[in-house]
């Protein structure tokens, strides 16, 4: 499986000059028409539109993963492309900034899915912790950039955070109690990612 994705992201970077930078910024681009999309389904309550923005968003998701196969198969070919490679972690040494690009695009797009829930105590604290984490993906050394273990699984709660509260809001699919779970999980995580990243960068 993992071949045939490196493959098809290949033939994108050949055929069309998909770069990892490219994905990236689809994340970046997409964030606030996904939100929009989420208001609307929050006022609406369609079904049909809830489907079609999931769908979406696990696409936008995607290249967050794609991203990084790419940049791994481009630094594997003779003529690797130093224009913008970013590895599995979203790092490249020769290419520091293609790492604070992927973090900052991560932390962009759970913003922008979260605002349309609106001001309450878990979306605080999510946006807070993300926010002091792009200033610490801006102004952190160049070889620090990549994300940490915590940061990584923190980044995966979040992004099924996302669909989770929208199921709940439109179908109560999930049980609330176990949504609550699951956000108190997430901030703590996404917490433990804030420490990592600040002991990470203040023992430089």
């Amino acid at each position: 499986m993992k071949k045939k994705l490196e493959k098809f992201v290949l033939f994108l970077y050949k055929k069309y000059g998909i770069t990892p930078d490219v994905l990236t910024y689809i994340r970046i681009f997409a964030a606030p028409w996904l939100a929009l999309l989420v208001s609307k389904i929050l006022s609406d309550k369609s079904l049909t539109l809830t489907l079609v923005t999931l769908v979406l968003y696990t696409l936008v998701v995607t290249t967050d993963f794609l991203d990084g196969i790419l940049a791994r198969a481009i630094s594997k070919t003779p003529a690797r492309n130093a224009f913008s490679i970013a590895d599995a972690g979203g790092e490249n040494h020769d290419h520091p900034q293609g790492g604070m690009l992927d973090r900052l695009s991560d932390k962009i797009l759970i913003i922008f899915m979260l605002i349309p829930f609106g001001l309450n105590l878990f979306t605080f604290l999510i946006i807070s912790a993300e926010s002091i984490l792009a200033f610490q993906a801006l102004y952190s050394p160049g070889h620090k950039k990549q994300a940490t273990s915590a940061g990584k699984i923190k980044m995966v709660l979040q992004v099924f955070l996302i669909p989770i509260l929208i199921l709940q809001a439109v179908t109560n699919f999930v049980p609330e109690m176990a949504v609550y779970i699951y956000i108190i999980i997430t901030i703590i995580f996404t917490y433990v990612s804030v420490y990592s990243h600040y002991f990470y960068f203040k023992n430089d």
